[in-house]
């Protein structure tokens, strides 16, 4: 294949294996530095919803929880082209996903999008754009077990192109490293937990999404200002359940054009899998497992954040 590229629009691209490096930190093709630096100026408002999370961490379950309780349990009227891509991404179509990636960032579409608007990213906090706390946006940041995380990653992309068929072997080394994509998974974890207590910042944890998924359904509705009935809150609860999301990402794809969008990274990579609490035990040998915990615990030593793992 050709280093570049052009589409049939006439846009220049670059092969979507191809990792871009910003500030030190490894980033995936969609993620140019161009664009990362573009953001940075983009205007937003008090009613922006920001998702945020180190990949594999529910941020698409996040989304769609949001978008539901936005649109008071109605999948139908659910808004999604506000996070069609990632904040920071590169937009690219279905004719292009398998070979390349448009360099047209998609934060200029959203300029142009009405209020309110759900966002997604995977920016650390220090490259997040500073008009999300000039206005006070809401951010939810997602979190979970990095052991978890690291196996969903690997189940995720660990055999195709995107990854350059990274071995789980190469990921446990680089997790806590900036080669590990949106940087090491500690420090961008830490650096949210260690703002949590601004009134515009909500931590979620995925186990507890998953163990008291009720609870932090009504707490995130609560936090965007948009609380619902009881019996609404239950139906969302259903339908944004692991097989309540498959169903409707099954929907979007039969019934929208572009609806692969939501539910499958380059149109071929499914978002949603298991969403188990305890899955690495089928990756991690245990000594792998045990030497990670001593790495983990020096990592989030002092820090007061602890994960659930089975």
């Amino acid at each position: 294949m050709a280093e570049d590229k052009k589409l049939t629009n006439g846009t220049t691209s670059v092969p979507k294996h191809v990792y871009n490096r910003y500030k030190g930190i490894k980033f995936p093709p969609l993620v140019k530095p161009e664009i990362i630096e573009g953001v940075q100026s983009m205007e937003f408002h008090p009613d922006d919803i920001i998702i945020v999370s180190s990949p594999k961490s529910g941020t698409h379950w996040m989304a769609e929880t949001v978008g539901l309780l936005l649109a008071d349990g109605v999948w139908e009227n659910v808004r999604r082209t506000t996070r069609k891509y990632h904040l920071e991404a590169a937009m690219c179509s279905k004719d292009t996903v398998k070979y390349s990636a448009p360099l047209r960032p998609f934060y200029r579409e959203l300029e142009k999008m009405d209020s309110p608007r759900v966002i997604t990213s995977h920016l650390p906090l220090h490259l997040l754009p500073p008009g999300i706390f000039e206005a006070k946006a809401k951010i939810i940041y997602c979190s979970r077990n990095p052991k978890d995380v690291l196996t969903s990653l690997y189940r995720f992309v660990g055999h195709t192109p995107q990854s350059e068929f990274i071995t789980w072997e190469k990921l446990l080394n680089i997790v806590f490293t900036d080669e590990n994509c949106y940087g090491a998974w500690d420090k961008h974890v830490l650096s949210y937990w260690k703002v949590k207590h601004l009134e515009n910042i909500m931590f979620v944890k995925f186990e507890d999404m998953k163990m008291k998924q009720r609870e932090c359904v009504a707490s995130v509705a609560n936090f965007i200002d948009h609380p619902v009935p009881g019996d609404v809150l239950d139906d969302i609860v259903s339908k944004t359940s692991i097989d309540g999301l498959k169903r409707e990402m099954t929907r979007l794809e039969e019934t929208l054009e572009d609806g692969y969008h939501y539910g499958k990274a380059y149109g071929t990579l499914s978002f949603y899998r298991k969403g188990h609490i305890g899955d690495w035990k089928n990756c991690f040998t245990v000594a792998q497992s045990e030497q990670f915990d001593r790495e983990l615990q020096v990592r989030l030593n002092g820090s007061g954040l602890t994960f659930k793992y089975e």
